[in-house]
């Protein structure tokens, strides 16, 4: 199973020189199979037969360790939003995830672009499949965020 999501058009505003630069993807949803994601920029003709790191347009990865199905008790799946200030225990198995991605060569391979669409996709192992007929990726928000 694999997916291609395309997000951007994001401008790219006059940037100084940069650093490092960091796309970052907050609320990972991760109760679906485990899958890697791709991330590639500017690259309209991308997809799942021909993404690897070999392309020009390749600007890192990541991967989720997924969770299926609940195997526990009733509500035992259900996360809880609620802040846990004193509370030193581990957050919930299925708290949302983050990934951070340092992409700062391919943003410079950008030069002045102007603008840049993001193409992730998402792959997971054709024995992981089953019978689960949602979208692989899933989250609340996508950052670029570029250190001077």
């Amino acid at each position: 199973m694999a997916e291609r999501q395309v997000f951007g058009p994001i401008e790219l505003v006059a940037r100084a020189e940069f650093t490092r630069a960091d796309l970052e993807f907050y609320g990972i949803d991760h109760f679906r199979p485990s899958y890697i994601a791709e991330i590639f920029f500017n690259d309209p003709e991308v997809d799942e037969s021909n993404a690897d790191e070999e392309r020009p347009s390749y600007a890192g990865s990541f991967s989720i360790f997924g969770h299926r199905r609940c195997v526990g008790d009733e509500g035992h799946c259900v996360v809880h939003e609620y802040p846990r200030r004193f509370d030193d225990r581990p957050s919930h198995p299925l708290t949302r995830a983050f990934k951070r991605v340092i992409v700062t060569d391919a943003l410079r391979k950008l030069g002045d672009a102007g603008e840049l669409k993001v193409t992730v996709i998402a792959t997971t192992a054709p024995d992981l499949e089953g019978d689960y007929e949602g979208s692989l990726l899933s989250f609340q928000g996508l950052q670029l965020t570029t250190f001077s």
